[in-house]
């Protein structure tokens, strides 16, 4: 069995989250993976103001530290990055000289509006809605280029009340070629977080492989996978699946981040 590491998750330190470091880590040995990157929420001015999706890095890495003398198991600190073009410099002071092995860059919110709530998508049809969600990612990851990964970017399909319910290529091409083109540039990863494909608002957004081929094309090199887990059961969820998708893509292994380098794993 291939050891993958599951590259995105969320412990105590995410106040949404549902497990905690040490169940995680056992999780890991028990699927046969080759280790976590725990990856906790940190959004700053959301729109409700709410600080709970922030945490001390400091205490986190702290609580990894004690993690970490476990054997054959890699345990890795990360963070996930809320971008907004507004906080992008707030982020800078928050990380300060913390020491993460990866960063996940990430948008949650647009225009000051949580997608996950139906008001994002009011007056909007999908190819507005998904359109302008892509161009904030383009706007904040050329802005604040201090990351490793680029989160899930079809998040916004998760919850969208359309019947289409996947952004495909096809329709967005413009958008993703300029986010694919600067994360090839500039040697950055694109996850494939599997918790995009699963039973949302009554569709199962779809992985375009367009997407990932055209992201090899124009010289991408990085595909991670995460779980994007808040709870035990979905660690290394869909991965064979997946990882399968990624080679059949042109890609020969999936990456994640130790210290800030990449790191590949081989798909055998």
């Amino acid at each position: 069995m291939v050891k993958f590491i599951d590259s995105h998750t969320h412990c105590e330190f995410s106040p949404d989250s549902r497990m905690k470091m040490a169940d995680a880590v056992e999780k890991v040995r028990i699927e046969g993976l080759g280790g976590i990157v725990f990856t906790d929420h940190m959004d700053i001015d959301t729109p409700t103001k709410d600080r709970t999706f922030m945490f001390k890095p400091e205490e986190q890495q702290a609580a990894i530290d004690k993690l970490e003398n476990a054997e054959g198991t890699e345990i890795l600190k990360g963070i996930e990055i809320g971008l907004q073009p507004q906080v992008l410099n707030k982020i800078k002071r928050y990380i300060g000289d913390s020491s993460f092995d990866q960063v996940i860059a990430s948008v949650h919110f647009v225009d000051g509006v949580d997608p996950y709530h139906q008001p994002y998508y009011d007056g909007k049809n999908f190819i507005q809605a998904y359109g302008r969600y892509l161009d904030v990612i383009y706007e904040c990851i050329t802005t604040y280029t201090d990351f490793d990964i680029l989160g899930h970017y079809d998040y916004i399909a998760r919850y969208a009340p359309y019947a289409e319910k996947s952004i495909y290529y096809t329709d967005f091409s413009m958008q993703l070629d300029r986010i694919l083109k600067f994360l090839a540039s500039e040697g950055k990863a694109l996850e494939i977080n599997t918790n995009t494909y699963r039973e949302k608002c009554g569709g199962v957004p779809e992985l375009d492989t367009v997407v990932l081929c055209r992201f090899r094309e124009l010289g991408g090199e990085f595909v991670s996978l995460g779980s994007d887990s808040h709870d035990l059961n979905r660690i290394g969820e869909q991965f064979s699946h997946y990882s399968e998708i990624i080679k059949s893509c042109g890609f020969d292994s999936v990456t994640h981040f130790k210290k800030r380098k990449a790191e590949k794993v081989r798909i055998i």
